[in-house]
């Protein structure tokens, strides 16, 4: 009987384990290796030769969408709290860890969601000739970070399959 809980206790641990990598490696990291150029006001503002008014502007975004994140990340790392919580009582209720693992997944996407609209708001406020060099100072942020071959096409190319 009592092997029959350990199935969920490990799967448990298992899910838990992996949520905190990903949550620490993609979401609640402070340390990043390189800055992100999208993040520094003062780089857009060289490199996409804003004026001083589309500068102030793109400040105001960052803060507006600095504070969602930040309440984003609070809401996913208070819901990892829980899951160790659960997982170190031993209660192998793994509806309650699957129904916090949600609330991860949830918050996750709410900084997703957050941040494309933040990027929608950015290109608002710039010409057709910055909107062209914020889109590929987009791409390239976005491929930086990722290890599998879809950024690979040049924008405007279909992906061979």
């Amino acid at each position: 009987m009592k092997r029959f809980w350990m199935i969920p206790l490990l799967s448990a641990v298992a899910a838990g384990l992996a949520a905190y990598g990903v949550t620490r490696h993609g979401l609640c990291c402070q340390a990043a290796p390189t800055p992100d150029p999208l993040q520094d006001v003062s780089l857009l503002t060289q490199k996409l030769k804003l004026s001083d008014a589309q500068s102030a502007e793109v400040k105001r975004l960052h803060v507006v969408w600095g504070a969602h994140i930040n309440e984003c990340c609070q809401c996913h790392c208070a819901a990892r709290a829980r899951i160790m919580q659960a997982l170190a009582a031993g209660t192998n209720n793994t509806a309650q860890v699957d129904g916090i693992i949600s609330e991860m997944g949830h918050a996750y996407e709410q900084s997703e969601r957050a941040t494309l609209e933040h990027l929608q708001q950015v290109r608002a406020s710039l010409n057709p000739d910055q909107r062209a060099r914020f889109d590929e100072m987009i791409s390239s942020c976005l491929c930086r970070t990722c290890t599998q071959s879809c950024c690979t096409t040049p924008p405007g190319e279909k992906q061979k399959p």
